[in-house]
């Protein structure tokens, strides 16, 4: 049967969970937008984040590898360019309602590949906040803190409402040549 995502289970001890969250505390997070396709005003029912982008090294290497190990593990496309990682905080209230990563009616050259997230945090610290794919079986394990997970850009999915606490995490996307 074709794997429809990798998950590694709290792969990311908590003291490396923390390094990355010192990292990102220096950003300064502003509100994620949607556009609406028409006419390109923002459509908040859609998504209610906050969001910052961080080059760090070490990060971005981390991710890099487990994008590659999920890619030879599973999918096999052509993506090789990773680029800032987005740093996101779901607090009370924020969401991200049914999505999917690939910008199809987008000119550039080189559309998102492989999408990949990484659960920073406790699961103790929030509520609600669930990850969830629309099509395809449900990867059950990935709310525990260190959890990276890496599909492809095209599955639709949504991160639920957070109840109570706040949600803490990495996300990014390898891009390679068009999808044909």
């Amino acid at each position: 049967m074709r794997q429809n995502w990798q998950l590694w289970e709290g792969v990311l001890p908590k003291e490396t969970c923390e390094k990355y969250l010192t990292a990102c505390s220096h950003l300064t997070l502003t509100s994620a937008t949607v556009f609406k396709s028409e006419d390109y005003t923002p459509d908040e029912s859609v998504r209610a984040t906050q969001v910052a982008f961080v080059t760090n090294t070490e990060i971005q290497n981390t991710l890099k590898w487990y994008l590659d190990e999920g890619n030879r593990n599973a999918f096999n496309v052509d993506a090789s360019y990773l680029p800032a990682t987005q740093y996101g905080e779901y607090s009370k209230g924020s969401f991200y309602d049914w999505h999917y990563d690939v910008n199809w009616k987008g000119e550039s050259a080189y559309d998102r590949k492989l999408s990949i997230c990484v659960q920073l945090c406790n699961p103790s610290e929030y509520e609600g906040g669930n990850f969830e794919f629309k099509e395809v079986e449900q990867p059950t394990g990935f709310k525990t803190q260190g959890s990276i997970l890496v599909f492809p850009s095209y599955l639709t999915h949504r991160v639920t409402e957070v109840t109570s606490g706040t949600r803490k995490s990495l996300v990014n996307w390898m891009e390679g040549p068009k999808w044909r």
